[in-house]
């Protein structure tokens, strides 16, 4: 009986190695690769007109001080190398991401070149699945050099506050709100107040879509901010 146990014991541990060695391929595991995510970049900075990201020094997001990139492809599941800066210099350049396969991200390009110019913590952008009927909206407060402006309201003009939140540089929101497609105008407001800071008139909203509102300085001046969207 002792015999028969030990014949079984031996023929289940040679049956599980070759299991492990037919699951491997000269000894390494081979996982599978996952989808390409996509990165967007938003040139929020103080002072650079043209803010350049080189990921993995191959692909290229470029985009103006206001504006926001397309949505480029990069790769997922492993370490990507970012460089940032302008076309004249670079700013960063130890900066490492590892994305999921099929993540939609966006980097805010904020700072000043005299100081420090830097993303700030990545956001995951809100996909609609086909069967939405409606759209949605979130707000990342990117202003820096604000008073009156350091903690915002957002609202539909001559219609409802779009979050309940109260909005401080560097934050965006934590939901999303959902709104009909239609022609909208869209104004920030000091917090608590009536006082009208930015506002960005008609305003298109499309189907099925996942629109970003975000706030950046216009100028140095105090409280001099600009609304746009993305």
């Amino acid at each position: 009986m002792v015999h028969m146990m030990r014949i079984l014991t031996a023929f289940l541990f040679v049956t599980a190695a070759m299991i492990i060695v037919a699951g491997c391929q000269d000894g390494v595991l081979t996982f599978p690769t996952p989808e390409p995510a996509v990165m967007r970049i938003v040139n929020v900075t103080m002072n650079v007109p043209r803010a350049r990201v080189i990921v993995d020094s191959t692909t290229t997001i470029e985009a103006d001080r206001g504006n926001a990139s397309e949505f480029v492809e990069v790769a997922a599941g492993r370490q990507i190398n970012v460089q940032l800066g302008s076309s004249q210099r670079i700013f960063r350049s130890n900066l490492r991401y590892t994305l999921g396969g099929n993540a939609r991200v966006i980097l805010f390009v904020r700072g000043d070149t005299t100081k420090l110019v830097e993303f700030r913590r990545e956001i995951q952008d809100t996909v609609l699945p086909d069967s939405a009927s409606g759209s949605v909206i979130r707000f990342t407060h990117m202003a820096e050099n604000v008073d009156k402006a350091y903690f915002l309201e957002i609202w539909i003009t001559g219609g409802e506050r779009l979050f309940t939140d109260e909005f401080e540089p560097g934050i965006s929101s934590r939901s999303f709100f959902r709104i009909t497609p239609g022609t909208y105008s869209f104004e920030v407001r000091e917090a608590g107040t009536s006082n009208v800071l930015a506002r960005l008139n008609n305003v298109t909203i499309d189907t099925r879509k996942s629109y970003m509102l975000y706030t950046y300085d216009s100028s140095t001046r105090m409280d001099d901010i600009t609304l746009a969207i993305f």
